[in-house]
């Protein structure tokens, strides 16, 4: 949040120094903002090519930077202390990477087939939009069930429903902004954050390797009548990436699952480690994920003031395992 807020007031003060330009040169406007230190344009990479891993921190809409750091210090804070500091730093590293690598490479494609050399001075990428996408992914993952009220309970939403929610309202907002790079960070940090949740970052003392729950399936991120469809092109995909050797098998997920399920390593008094080895053929990791889904609905209550009016309940986050 710090990084956030100080790389995103001092591009703000550089082009307040720098003065407002009145030449109508697309090229040569885009050329001469001081922001470019610090936020990515396609056609300055090469003159600064740190700008790949600052200008996710880098919110130049002062409205989005507001709600950016709003959700940082609440949403933010309350899964660095379910993740650790280094795991929550990994899937901050993740999703300040990927989507912008991803949407760079979208926009030259796009100026190539165009043949138009202006779009990669006219668009800038960066912002807070792939990383707060990502992080609806990590609150659907830790407590996918749970209730948050707000305004004396005038408005709810379960956090199942948040990614969803995030990508469809917002690459509409984006797209009404004229600001084609921030969609696609949306859509992109949505899924670098599942893939890496649910297949690479380890969630257990035994070489534990993502998150293979049901609750966490990549269907559940869709309404009840699509998931028949989205669950069999998910299993195409899942096959091939197997074949491929990108991801662990389901057999060799389980074994590690089985020789993770430590239950005395997990104390409620410390730290609070989610850590959910879900898998077939694995009753025990089901009760294990079901207890510490529960407790981080508690902390994630205190986390944003809610009170008691949402009381998590372990027998919601059972259910999930069934959609």
């Amino acid at each position: 949040m710090t990084l956030t807020t100080v790389l995103s007031l001092g591009a703000v003060f550089l082009r307040y120094i720098a003065g407002e330009q009145t030449v109508k040169d697309t090229k040569y406007m885009a050329s001469q903002d001081a922001a470019n230190i610090v936020l990515l344009r396609p056609a300055m990479l090469t003159s600064y090519p740190w700008t790949l891993l600052t200008t996710t921190f880098v919110e130049p809409n002062f409205f989005f930077l507001l709600y950016g750091l709003f959700a940082l210090a609440t949403v933010g804070s309350f899964l660095e202390r379910q993740w650790g500091t280094r795991g929550y730093v990994q899937v901050l590293a993740v999703l300040a990477i990927v989507p912008v690598v991803v949407a760079t490479v979208v926009v030259v494609c796009i100026g190539v087939a165009r043949e138009d050399s202006v779009i990669l001075y006219d668009n800038r990428i960066g912002g807070l939009s792939a990383l707060l996408s990502g992080l609806t992914v990590g609150l659907k993952q830790l407590v996918p069930e749970h209730t948050v009220k707000l305004f004396r309970g005038r408005l709810g939403f379960r956090m199942n429903d948040l990614p969803g929610f995030y990508t469809l309202i917002f690459p509409i907002i984006y797209t009404l902004l004229d600001d084609l790079p921030s969609v696609i960070l949306v859509n992109v940090g949505f899924l670098a954050a599942f893939v890496f949740l649910r297949f690479y970052r380890y969630e257990g003392n035994g070489g534990v390797r993502g998150d293979r729950s049901e609750a966490f399936a990549f269907c559940t991120f869709f309404p009840e009548f699509v998931r028949p469809v989205v669950r069999r092109l998910d299993g195409v995909v899942y096959w091939l990436a197997v074949k491929l050797r990108l991801v662990a098998s389901e057999d060799g997920y389980r074994q590690a699952a089985e020789a993770d399920l430590d239950l005395d390593q997990f104390s409620p008094s410390g730290p609070l480690e989610v850590v959910v080895t879900g898998g077939s053929g694995v009753d025990e990791s089901a009760e294990v994920a079901d207890r510490r889904r529960a407790l981080a609905a508690k902390v994630l209550d205190m986390r944003l003031g809610s009170g008691g009016n949402n009381t998590p309940s372990v027998s919601a986050s059972a259910s999930a395992g069934t959609n």
